[in-house]
């Protein structure tokens, strides 16, 4: 009597989306993460970088050093605005991946409650039918 719920194909597959988008997750935050460390390190590089020029060269070789440094701080805070961004969007297809799994989890519920409920109606029918014989058969 037990019938196998008809959307469990779609539950395990909803599950694999679920996890893949946990996976994609995580790894935008690890990614964004990084690229804070990293932004932060050169930052404090800067900070504590020389900034004394004893000849024309090496106040040259300091412009170039800062000229530099300020592309790749621009290129940092562009790189963390697209993770951000990407972080975003992550997090929209996990939850999204997740609602639609917990859907699915309630029905499958449901569905085991119901046929749960249909055995133990099934057992007791069959109980009764059992006591009612052995009244016939007493009397």
């Amino acid at each position: 009597m037990s019938r196998q719920f008809s959307l469990a194909g779609l539950l395990r597959v909803r599950g694999i989306q679920e996890r893949a988008a946990a996976e994609r997750l995580s790894r935008a935050v690890l990614d964004a993460r990084h690229t804070e460390a990293r932004d932060r390190h050169l930052r404090a590089a800067l900070a504590g970088e020389g900034t004394e020029a004893v000849d024309v060269r090496s106040l040259a070789a300091l412009a170039a050093a800062r000229s530099a440094s300020r592309s790749m701080l621009a290129d940092l805070t562009s790189l963390a605005a697209t993770q951000e961004q990407a972080l975003a969007e992550a997090r929209s297809e996990h939850a999204d991946a997740r609602r639609a799994q917990r859907g699915l989890d309630r029905l499958a519920q449901a569905h085991a409650l119901r046929m749960r409920t249909d055995e133990l109606r099934s057992e007791q029918a069959e109980l009764d039918e059992i006591a009612s014989r052995m009244r016939e058969d007493e009397e």
